[in-house]
């Protein structure tokens, strides 16, 4: 069990608050997952230069080869990237990717047959106000904005995805199906890999997900959303684990948060209670007010008002003048 959070990393753009976990989970005996942040790394990096890098890695293979290639390929890609000597974010990643999938094929090379290594990975820089992502596999990148937008950034690396991408099976029946864990792109399962690239603008309030596929394939994403909007990123990262346990998660779970704030803006603080969480959460969501009234339909009511109250006083003088 991991946990890392940083409050208020610098950004050209944006302050930057981050939360990591991963967890072996119910069934599995060891953890083949592996999550790093830029936390983790010395601080005299030139971050705010070459970008703030996370990632999320879960290994596959006999034995604990899953959990070797996993910790291989996270520990290379940092490795790679902040030593390499370009400023081209997606080409860096490419490259920091490629230098990763060369460790862990070679580490696969001196095991026996049935104990091969491989492993996805999804990797985040965010810089200035730019969002990089990369993929191979199907660990996967989400962007959520505002109360109401979901859009997965990565794009599955899966038979099932496959299909679903070629019109052959609905994601109902993607989820559903025994082949749903077939991954058909890893890192280390050949000498040279082919790694997605996709780049996004950010804007303040902007909340980046990464996770492996014990969380998401677990909980929906309704879920994953209102979480990490309702809590600060190392405890929605926590929350979302013992949820993902709670319903039974068939493989390891991990989860990296990232929330994107614009300089001086308060940064969410972390809910003693499961109460106050939801009082607060109710708390941020829009106020619904009452619609103002145009100019005309208040001085109708005025007139009407004023002629009901001379109405009245006159039946009152003709009362007292005839009694």
């Amino acid at each position: 069990m991991v946990n890392a959070a940083a409050q208020g990393a610098p950004n050209s753009e944006f302050t930057l608050t981050v939360g990591a976990r991963t967890d072996t989970g119910k069934v599995r005996v060891n953890n083949q997952d592996a999550v790093r942040v830029w936390t983790d790394l010395p601080q005299t990096i030139p971050f705010i230069d070459r970008g703030f890098l996370f990632a999320v890695a879960d290994g596959v293979g006999g034995n604990e080869s899953g959990e070797v290639a996993s910790a291989l390929a996270v520990e290379n890609l940092f490795h790679a990237y902040y030593s390499g000597d370009t400023d081209d974010i997606p080409n860096a990643l490419k490259t920091a990717f490629n230098v990763a999938n060369s460790a862990v094929y070679d580490a696969g090379e001196t095991q026996a047959e049935d104990r091969k290594m491989g492993t996805t990975l999804v990797a985040g820089v965010i810089r200035g106000s730019a969002l990089t992502v990369a993929n191979v596999g199907d660990s996967r990148a989400y962007l959520f904005r505002g109360r109401t937008q979901v859009a997965q950034i990565s794009k599955d690396h899966s038979m099932v995805a496959e299909a679903v991408r070629a019109g052959q099976l609905t994601p109902a029946q993607a989820a559903t199906s025994r082949q749903r864990n077939i991954i058909t792109r890893a890192l280390g399962n050949r000498r040279n890999v082919e790694v997605d690239i996709f780049e996004v603008d950010l804007l303040p309030n902007d909340i980046i997900f990464l996770c492996s596929d014990g969380l998401y394939g677990t909980l929906e994403d309704r879920v994953i959303k209102e979480t990490v909007h309702a809590l600060p990123p190392a405890q929605a990262a926590d929350q979302l684990i013992e949820m993902a346990n709670t319903q039974n998660a068939s493989d390891n779970i991990s989860a990296v948060v990232v929330q994107v704030k614009k300089e001086g803006q308060p940064v969410l603080q972390p809910l003693p209670s499961a109460f106050q969480q939801a009082e607060t959460t109710t708390n941020r969501m829009p106020t619904i007010t009452e619609p103002r009234r145009s100019p005309v339909v208040a001085i109708v009511a005025a007139v009407v008002v004023l002629a009901l109250i001379i109405a009245a006083v006159l039946l009152f003088v003709l009362g007292v003048v005839r009694f």
